[in-house]
Formats: C-alpha cells, structure tokens, sequence
C-alpha cells in the first residue's frame, strides 16, 4: 500500500500533530480526506478541521478504527490513560502505532495486545519548516512495507535516522535547539556587552553561524579541523577557545544533554510504573 492510500489517525491535537499535518499537506503527502484526528478540546481541533480539512473523530477510539497508521501525540503524563482507553475496546493487531510521546518506551504499547506494530518517532523542532531531524525506532512486528511508508511520511520534515530504541532519548536531547538558541542569545548578548546595537550584533552572529556551518557542510571534514584552522596561534580566537575551556564550555553542553536524557527515561519509567 502506497503511503498516499493510507488512512492517518492523530490521537492528540496540539502543536506536533499540526506541524505534522502542515507539512503532509504542503508536500501533497496524503490527501486531507485520509487525515483523521481526536481531541478533548473540540475547539482546538475544529481549527485543525477548518484549517486542513481533516476528518474529526469523536473520541480516540473512533480514530483507531479510521487510521491504518496512528500517532500518539500527547504529554507523556497522558500516555497511560490513552493506552489504557484504547485497550479496553480491543486494539486492532494490524494498526500501526507511531508514538512521539516524549520519554514513553515502546514497551509501554505492550498493554494492548501482543503483535501490535509500534514505531517510536521524535522529530525535532525545525520540522515545522521541513529542516528537522526524526529519531525512528521500531519493533519487530513493523513491516518493511510499514516503514517504508513511514520514511516517506517522515521525509516531508526534513531528514530522519534509524536506530535502537536506547538511544532514542539521546537524540531527543541532542536535537532539541535550545542549546543553539541560547548559544545564539548569549553571542548577540556579548556583542552588545561589548558595544554594537543588538540589530548588528543579531545580523553578524546568524552570518556567522549560519556560513561556519556551510563551510563544514560543503567540505565534510571534522570541526576539530576547522577549529585548527579559523585559530592563528596566539591569536584572538585561540583566546576565546582557552576562556571558553576554563569556564568548562564543552563540559556543561555534554551535562546539558545527559541531564535531558536521563529526565526523559525518568518519564518513561514513570509510565510504565502505573
């Protein structure tokens, strides 16, 4: 089956499910008709109605029953109660479930029914605008039909990587822009420390980001190399990599996104717990 003859079911109307849906109906992915979703707050996904034309469920359990793939799009403290709604109406074995439930393992699927097709995704930030990562995992009962449907469907956010579930977490921590959008901050910041207006100091660090990045996508070779080179000895910049190295630059964006990992095995851990 053809990813444009499959049906696709949103269990949760908020702000993932919308970016998804923006971007399967710019790229003409899937046809609005086959788009279904489910809401407690009707309003929100009458916008999502009015907005893309997609099909509303009453209830998340009519939704199942539309979609032949069905995303679980809520707050990971949900994700309980949503299972065990779904579970108690009987969850059809041929359905595939994509969680995107921050933290919630895909053994936490378990509870409704055995052979059910469970792919993990978490698709970063960026995908709003089709320049995201997706982290994909899957258990054994997806099929290769399954996931070849669902790098297609995935495609239409940017970019994706497959990999163990272990390490899904990782990504997740690892994707998330906040990190950038704070290194961003704190150089526009320090530009005006330093004296320029803050519209220069915006204009001149995004330049220089966003060229030092073409330069490393265009030649593939490692930042260690660029570093050596952008660094005249003794020079201005060799002094900015040794204050950054004294106040432990590179040690705290590695606690940075361990503390996020280990927050998000917390949430799962939590699910399955209950």
């Amino acid at each position: 089956m053809a990813l444009d003859e499959r049906r696709v079911a949103f269990i949760g109307a908020g702000h993932i499910t919308k970016i998804i849906l923006d971007n399967l109906v710019k790229t003409k992915k899937l046809p609005s008709h086959r788009l279904i979703a489910s809401d407690p707050e009707k309003t929100k996904l009458q916008q999502l109605s009015d907005k893309y034309k997609i099909i509303m469920a009453n209830d998340n359990v009519e939704a199942v029953d539309k979609g032949d793939f069905v995303f679980v799009n809520v707050p990971p403290q949900v994700v309980g109660d949503v299972i065990d709604e779904l579970s108690l109406k009987g969850f059809p074995n041929d359905t595939l479930i994509i969680t995107l439930a921050a933290g919630i393992p895909i053994k936490a699927y378990e509870r409704l029914g055995d052979n059910i097709p469970v792919a993990r995704a978490l698709p970063n930030p960026p995908s709003q605008i089709g320049m995201g990562i997706a982290a994909l995992a899957f258990n054994p009962d997806v099929t290769d039909e399954q996931k070849s449907d669902i790098f297609e469907l995935f495609a239409a956010l940017g970019e994706y990587v497959v990999l163990r579930e272990e390490n899904i977490n990782t990504v997740m921590a690892l994707s998330s822009p906040v990190t950038t959008y704070l290194f961003f901050q704190s150089l526009i910041d320090a530009g005006i420390r330093a004296g320029i207006d803050r519209e220069t100091s915006t204009k001149v660090v995004y330049q220089t980001i966003v060229g030092a990045m073409e330069i490393w996508n265009q030649r593939q070779i490692s930042p260690h190399e660029l570093l050596s080179e952008a660094s005249t000895p003794g020079g201005i910049s060799v002094e900015s990599i040794f204050t950054l190295e004294k106040y432990a630059f590179r040690a705290a964006l590695n606690e940075a996104i361990n503390t996020a990992v280990l927050k998000a095995e917390n949430l799962g851990d939590k699910v399955q717990k209950t």
